[in-house]
């Protein structure tokens, strides 16, 4: 899935469609597209890759959160002490 989310593929996919207003891409014509299949290896390698990129995405949001509402703390904190003085 990831090769036809490519963009590369949807140039590829444009370039070989035939039509005016609705450009047409036939399975008989999907059936025809050569698909690169690297050594398991590789694309054992490709998926921990995308696994780490994944949890990396999902830690930087949970912090963005934290840090949202940290912020919020500190700025109050700060304005009540400014205050004070």
């Amino acid at each position: 899935m990831m090769f036809f989310g490519r963009s590369e593929f949807d140039r590829y996919v444009r370039f070989h469609s035939w039509g005016s207003a609705r450009e047409t891409f036939s399975w008989d014509d999907m059936c025809e597209v050569k698909i690169p299949i690297p050594d398991i290896r590789v694309q054992q390698y490709i998926v921990n890759i995308y696994t780490v990129y994944q949890l990396r995405r999902e830690i930087n949001e949970q912090l963005k959160v934290q840090i949202k509402d940290l912020c919020r703390i500190l700025i109050k904190g700060s304005l009540e002490e400014a205050a004070r003085v």
